[in-house]
């Protein structure tokens, strides 16, 4: 009964005190909040200017410039990545601002959640991030 008793109790405690199996979290590991930029443009009155959003894979705009007369997301159909253009409002000078919202899918390499247990990994589909741009136009000499 000795001989039985303390192999058992060896493996209750070896149970008990293990850290368990279990994944982390992904909030711990890539903050999936959001990040932000300013961009600061200067250009003529009626001349156009355009943005590629190289590494969104979608983008909208979250607060609309005031003073344009073309002020949209589209995705630029030679190379599928998400541009904004802008053109200001006939003969328009001063200032305007446009605020960019931009999806970006973050690789494999930052997603990937293993906490030491079998079978994980590479099962969480890629996480995304939002960006946001703020472009500050002035229009102008």
């Amino acid at each position: 009964m000795k001989k039985l008793f303390l192999p058992l109790l060896f493996l209750i405690a070896i149970a008990t005190l293990a850290p368990s199996c279990k994944k982390d979290s992904l909030d711990k590991r890539v903050n999936l909040s959001t990040s932000s930029e300013t961009l600061n443009i200067k250009i003529s009155p009626n001349q156009s200017y355009i943005i590629s959003l190289t590494e969104a894979s979608a983008a909208s705009i979250s607060k609309q410039a005031s003073h344009y007369s073309i002020s949209e997301t589209r995705i630029n159909s030679e190379d599928g990545v998400p541009v904004y253009s802008y053109i200001p409002a006939k003969d328009f000078m001063g200032a305007d601002e446009v605020v960019l919202s931009s999806t970006i899918k973050l690789s494999n390499s930052f997603t990937q959640i293993s906490g030491g247990c079998p079978g994980s990994g590479n099962s969480n589909p890629a996480a995304t991030m939002i960006k946001y741009t703020t472009v500050k136009i002035t229009v102008g000499n």
